[in-house]
């Protein structure tokens, strides 16, 4: 017999082995934080699978959904997606999406998504990781190209209210993609250590901003400078700054994503980085709505 229930700090942690290495302790924790919904699956009172979201105001976050390979074929990772779907619904967030790499356990998500109605995944990312044990840092590019006047790299919280005002106006304009928009996050969710500004002439011409995912890894989001100057690689070397001063303060993983036809983006992650690189992978997606 199959009982789903929903996890806290007493009973997480048999639950939270099933989970990926990554997403263990955030699971462990699960009461510090109230956006992150966790259900488990019992059989005959054993632990036989998990299902992980983290919730916003209008979507949520699959992070995982497991199930034992002891129980799989019956029903439990179906019953355990119904059941959080049915609990993301009634909290009133209106669609669920997932992120995933594909691994041994792939087939059988993919089947479990595909039975409940999710949308067709589709391969959204291609996924670079370096780690401080790849040695990044001693890479020729990143210690040779630096950025001299009347270029000036400052932290991305002294950016001036004024700045940002310029910033958002001329991405009304048409200036940069909205997906680059640095307003996508509150400027408080940036790393303040990592994440820069660029001025030239004293305007601010881009930014790479980074989220501190777990207190020693860092995800880079957001890429942007004007692009006349992007063709003079002053992208490329933003992130020679980031790697810098990522490993200057004790980071030890890095990773960014691009975009599958974002072909130049592609091809510089794989040369600039070939001997730096700890793995390169597919992230796939697939999205499910809700509420109509």
């Amino acid at each position: 017999m199959i009982a789903i229930h929903p996890l806290d700090a007493g009973s997480v942690q048999p639950f939270a082995l099933m989970v990926r290495p990554g997403l263990r302790q955030y699971v462990l924790n699960i009461d510090a934080d109230p956006n992150l919904l966790a259900l488990g699956a019992s059989i005959w009172g054993q632990a036989a699978g998990v299902a992980v979201v983290h919730t916003g105001n209008e979507a949520a976050q699959l992070m995982d959904l497991y199930v034992l390979p002891a129980y799989r074929q019956a029903g439990v990772g179906t019953a355990l997606l119904a059941a959080m779907e049915e609990a993301v619904q009634s909290s009133g967030v209106g669609k669920l999406h997932t992120l995933y790499r594909p691994d041994e356990h792939t087939p059988a998500f993919e089947r479990v998504l595909a039975k409940a109605g999710w949308a067709e995944p589709q391969l959204t990312h291609l996924v670079f990781w370096t780690t401080r044990g790849q040695d990044a840092l001693h890479l020729d590019w990143v210690q040779k190209y630096r950025f001299r006047p009347p270029y000036e790299v400052i932290p991305w919280p002294e950016v001036t209210e004024a700045e940002r005002a310029c910033i958002a106006a001329r991405g009304e304009a048409g200036w940069y993609p909205t997906g680059l928009s640095p307003f996508h996050r509150p400027v408080e969710a940036w790393d303040p250590e990592t994440s820069l500004g660029l001025r030239y002439h004293g305007e601010i011409v881009g930014w790479v901003l980074n989220v501190r995912e777990a207190p020693l890894q860092l995800l880079i989001e957001i890429l942007f400078v004007d692009p006349p100057l992007q063709r003079l690689g002053k992208g490329f070397m933003l992130i020679g700054e980031v790697t810098r001063r990522c490993w200057e303060i004790g980071m030890e993983d890095m990773y960014w994503r691009a975009s599958p036809d974002n072909e130049p983006m592609v091809r510089w992650s794989r040369r600039a980085f070939q001997n730096a690189l700890l793995e390169e992978y597919p992230e796939w997606t697939s999205e499910k709505v809700l509420l109509r």
